[in-house]
């Protein structure tokens, strides 16, 4: 292959197609994506799988890492299982969203990350304190932290004694999870669903730093906001992949093609499609953020980094030991203690002094109560009338299980699993104080797009002056 393979302005996502495939054909760039799968070579890789997707949706084929050439001979973006061999992936995901403007971070991409800027700071300085080195990655609309914590390894251990895996997932990870029939180990799962609590002790710290120096709503997931003069805009420290099953979750390779935009092209058309690509995954590797904004989109840059950066999973297992001192020192792990002490003495309570909106989505949770800004709003609403968190887990489980028509949602998902990561999350944010209910009114509800009763004559400020008391009381 030549080694200038610059894209030239393109006239039709087919040209950008046959210029992935001269770009993946750089011996360079396939062996960095090696290296990020693990183990040497295809045949000993550490992925369990690799997922691929051609940009114009969210389905992912799932695969084997030796099918990786096929992928790239075919111009997919390509993603690698965080489940893994060898290791435990903890994986940070960090995004700007624009609700109103969605293709916002593409078409002005140097505003989206120097919005995010203050965020990655404080997510570095805090993993800092625990002297965690990640490896960093540039994505379409924000970044990556990666590292990897042995599963031979003290922290594992410990990560797994943290972990409560719910009976009906410990059943899901117990059947074939990967196209050659594995099922994910109870020792995996557990570690996973541990480090899904360091993170929101991260997350939660990253939050509060974030107030003083983010001019954007900083959010633990895509949850809508009031709009703004750019429209609802936030950045996220997205903790959602903590909720779902762990073999459920991968995340790009790097050098890999960014495809994203692609699922817009109904909305802005083909030719605005092929202004926006090419777009690459790439580490930031010490780069300032404009200089990571032109290389991303130049593909003789990327391969120039490609044949100089490693982006091998660094292993900080010893460095993970800190920050689970860290975290067992601070409310959020007590917090975390007290609610999963109460998930077996579940108390059956009626809602109906919960106002329409809650109900509303309690009765109709498909689509509504897979939406982390609905979730939330149960969860303030039903604290503030005394609820425990536990009890609000059980409620939210029973809504799951109504056949409201959930198509495959729950092969993929487990019910429980996530009633109780998303309570677990809004309740731990109201307990601590980080959330400052500033948005539990019935305007923001509006603006957010979840008012969903005409005419309703409710009002949620007296159900943020009951919950604000409530926390006061504690």
């Amino acid at each position: 292959m030549a080694e200038h393979c610059a894209v030239a302005p393109q006239t039709s996502t087919l040209e950008i197609s046959g210029s992935l495939r001269r770009y993946y054909d750089n011996p360079a760039i396939r062996q960095r994506m090696y290296e990020f799968l693990g183990g040497g070579d295809l045949q000993h890789a550490n992925a369990k799988y690799i997922a691929a997707a051609d940009g114009y949706s969210d389905y992912h084929l799932l695969s084997n890492p030796c099918d990786l050439p096929e992928y790239l001979d075919g111009a997919l973006e390509v993603d690698r299982s965080l489940w893994d061999t060898q290791s435990l992936i903890a994986d940070i995901d960090l995004e700007y969203h624009n609700f109103d403007y969605p293709a916002a971070p593409w078409r002005d991409p140097e505003r989206a990350f120097q919005l995010q800027q203050p965020v990655l700071d404080a997510t570095l300085q805090t993993l800092g304190k625990a002297a965690i080195g990640p490896l960093v990655l540039v994505s379409g609309r924000g970044y990556h932290l990666v590292w990897a914590i042995r599963r031979n390894s003290k922290a594992f251990d410990r990560l797994v004694g943290l972990g409560h895996v719910p009976s009906s997932l410990r059943a899901k990870y117990a059947q074939a999870c990967a196209s050659d029939g594995s099922s994910v180990d109870p020792e995996s799962g557990a570690a996973f669903s541990g480090l899904g609590l360091v993170m929101e002790f991260v997350g939660h710290r990253v939050l509060e730093a974030s107030m003083e120096t983010c001019i954007l709503p900083v959010q633990p997931a895509a949850i809508e906001v009031g709009p703004g003069i750019r429209g609802r805009e936030i950045i996220s420290f997205d903790l959602s992949e903590y909720g779902d099953p762990l073999h459920t979750r991968h995340i790009r390779i790097p050098f890999s093609a960014y495809l994203k935009p692609k699922q817009l092209e109904w909305m802005l058309g083909e030719a605005e499609i092929c202004r926006l690509l090419p777009i690459f995954e790439i580490p930031l590797a010490g780069m300032s953020q404009a200089q990571a904004m032109a290389a991303m989109r130049n593909p003789d840059k990327v391969l120039e980094i490609a044949r100089h950066v490693s982006v091998q999973i660094p292993d900080q297992s010893e460095t993970m030991e800190q920050l689970l001192d860290h975290y067992e020192q601070s409310e959020l792990a007590r917090f975390h203690t007290q609610f999963y002490g109460q998930l077996g003495q579940e108390v059956e309570r009626s809602d109906v002094l919960a106002p329409p909106c809650v109900r509303f989505v309690l009765e109709r949770p498909n689509d509504w109560l897979l939406k982390p800004a609905a979730l939330q709003h149960v969860v303030r609403v039903l604290m503030a009338l005394g609820w425990s968190p536990s009890d609000i887990a059980h409620r939210i489980c029973r809504a799951y299980s109504n056949d409201c028509g959930w198509g495959d949602t729950w092969e993929r998902l487990d019910p429980c699993d996530r009633s109780i990561f998303y309570t677990r999350l809004f309740a731990g944010m109201i307990t601590t104080g980080l959330d400052q209910l500033i948005d539990f009114n019935c305007a923001s509800h509006q603006e957010k797009g979840y008012c969903m009763i005409p005419e309703c004559s409710s009002n949620l400020l007296p159900y943020r002056d009951m919950l604000l008391g409530r926390r006061k009381q504690r």
